[in-house]
């Protein structure tokens, strides 16, 4: 997604932060001001990664918001996203780059323990307007770097950079002279999500997949009826590769957002709970959680969590079911970001202050007793639901620490049923 607006990082580290805290998740809203973007977290949400229109920062508990003095934020000709690796260590960002004596924003990666960047993703000398590339998405360990790069003429070509060969690979397009971007990478490398302009309209789903060569193949999605109908921008690809996300499209299912695999082809996430064309921005590494945007405008629409086999959970309500207090008028109205645990979900909230961006951590802090997951005093129905919408992943619900929540879980809480000692 391109987040083109935000606010000064001095804004959110000054205003007056909002922190809803029990003894089981906490939401943090980092400052009651407008456009700017929590965006990516660590594997265990210790480390954020975000953007206002003055510069990239990362957040932590101890340390609040820290500018990256040197970044040049999203606008204005320049695009990318704020992407961090697992361990919270490096991050991606743009910076000015001088080439032949002329400075142009270029994909930059930055390591938060040694505090240096590290301009390795390079670009083919091109520019557009302010940039020559930016950096839309990266692998869990910054092996891999993707987002969009200018070529002779500006013609704007998705890329993936490799850092074990220090190349690029550009992402062919269907049509020609027509663009490409890439907007997320597997964990591998070998998957890739982003849009292809065609002569008829723009940002068509599209898909590349690396062959044996190490070239990337690009398909274009459709929703695999007798008469095809092209999907809207891919935003998201899981971990594992298998599973493509996306924007949805008006003529399509009446605008829900989708997910897309080999095996299954094209799968609408089914009937929004709210009016409009909505839109995927992360999943899970399996695929089986997808955050989604409904509504007018992302920021100004309503947040949800798409879970296999449960289907459209409100941000709100799924914040309560692990013991978080909203407070009074926010919404969870722009999730950009879950973690590789589901402990973690960043974005941008809205309330009667405005916007705000937002960091909600679902991790249980001393629940009373075995099997309240909500930390509410008791195991009760509301635990059970939890437990069962994390069945089969590795998360807070996993009661007996054995990696899964499976049966053994479910019988340790029913055996603790009813109110705690």
């Amino acid at each position: 997604m391109n987040m083109n607006r935000a606010i000064t990082v001095i804004a959110i580290a000054a205003s007056a932060p909002f922190i809803a805290s029990t003894h089981a998740g906490e939401l943090f809203l980092l400052g009651a001001v407008p456009f700017a973007y929590a965006f990516d977290s660590g594997a265990n949400g210790t480390v954020v990664a975000g953007q206002d229109d003055s510069k990239y920062w990362y957040w932590t508990r101890d340390t609040w918001v820290v500018a990256l003095e040197e970044s040049v934020p999203p606008g204005q000709g320049i695009g990318g996203n704020p992407c961090i690796t697992n361990d919270g260590a490096v991050m991606t960002c743009s910076t000015l780059v001088d080439l032949n004596g002329v400075s142009k924003a270029e994909a930059t990666l930055y390591n938060i323990n040694t505090v240096a960047y590290d301009p390795a993703v390079g670009s083919l000398g091109f520019n557009c307007d302010a940039e020559r590339d930016g950096a839309w998405g990266m692998n869990p360990t910054a092996s891999f770097v993707c987002g969009l790069i200018w070529n002779s003429g500006c013609a704007a070509s998705g890329f993936v950079w490799d850092s074990a060969t220090d190349t690029i690979k550009l992402m062919p397009t269907k049509y020609f002279f027509k663009p490409t971007r890439a907007n997320d990478i597997s964990d591998d490398g070998t998957v890739v999500a982003g849009w292809n302009d065609d002569y008829n309209g723009f940002r068509q789903a599209c898909l590349w997949v690396r062959n044996s060569s190490g070239n990337y193949i690009a398909t274009v999605l459709t929703n695999g009826l007798a008469t095809p109908a092209k999907l809207s921008e891919a935003s998201a690809v899981s971990g594992n590769g298998v599973w493509l996300a996306g924007l949805g499209r008006s003529s399509i299912d009446d605008g829900a957002p989708w997910r897309w695999s080999a095996a299954t082809g094209y799968q609408s996430l089914g009937a929004q709970p709210v009016p409009g064309v909505g839109g995927a921005t992360a999943m899970n590494p399996d695929g089986t959680k997808i955050l989604c945007y409904m509504g007018i405008a992302a920021a100004l629409g309503e947040g949800y969590i798409w879970i296999q086999g449960r289907g459209y959970v409100a941000m709100e309500d799924y914040a309560a079911e692990f013991g978080v207090t909203m407070p009074d008028g926010v919404r969870l109205a722009l999730p950009l970001s879950i973690s590789a645990d589901g402990l973690t979900i960043t974005g941008t909230a809205r309330g009667p202050f405005g916007t705000s961006p937002f960091v909600l951590d679902l991790r249980q802090s001393g629940g009373s007793c075995v099997g309240d997951l909500n930390g509410d005093g008791g195991v009760t129905g509301a635990d059970l639901g939890i437990l069962l919408g994390d069945w089969g992943q590795a998360t807070a619900s996993d009661i007996d620490g054995n990696g899964v929540v499976d049966g053994a879980d479910l019988g340790r809480l029913l055996g603790a049923w009813g109110p705690c000692p």
